[in-house]
């Protein structure tokens, strides 16, 4: 019994983690939104604010890729991570054109 409940725990501590992977924080009007991806050589922030144009993103310490932008409408936004679409997992999103999804930010959540 003691064995199952320390991997009951286990499995809840590696599916917290793996949340971790992508949040946003707002602060005074811009939306900070923080990728971990440590292993990652190149991340790329894609949104609707500019018709899904790529932007290059900087690396953070403890391999963190941060981009900030003015929280003031609703995008919907992924990552291009190392050349590979990466669809984070969030709290919103809706379905793409190509059988995949979207992040939504809206600030108003």
């Amino acid at each position: 019994m003691r064995k199952l409940c320390y991997v009951i725990l286990v499995i809840i501590l590696l599916l917290l983690a793996g949340c971790a992977q992508h949040y946003y924080q707002v602060d005074n009007g811009q939306v900070h939104l923080y990728l971990k991806a440590p292993e990652a050589e190149s991340v790329y922030f894609i949104s609707s604010l500019d018709g899904f144009r790529p932007h290059a993103i900087s690396k953070m310490a403890q391999g963190k890729w941060r981009v900030t932008l003015p929280a003031v409408s609703e995008f919907r936004y992924f990552y291009l991570v190392d050349g590979h679409v990466h669809h984070p997992p969030c709290k919103c999103r809706e379905g793409d054109d190509f059988g995949a999804f979207n992040c939504i930010f809206s600030p108003d959540m």
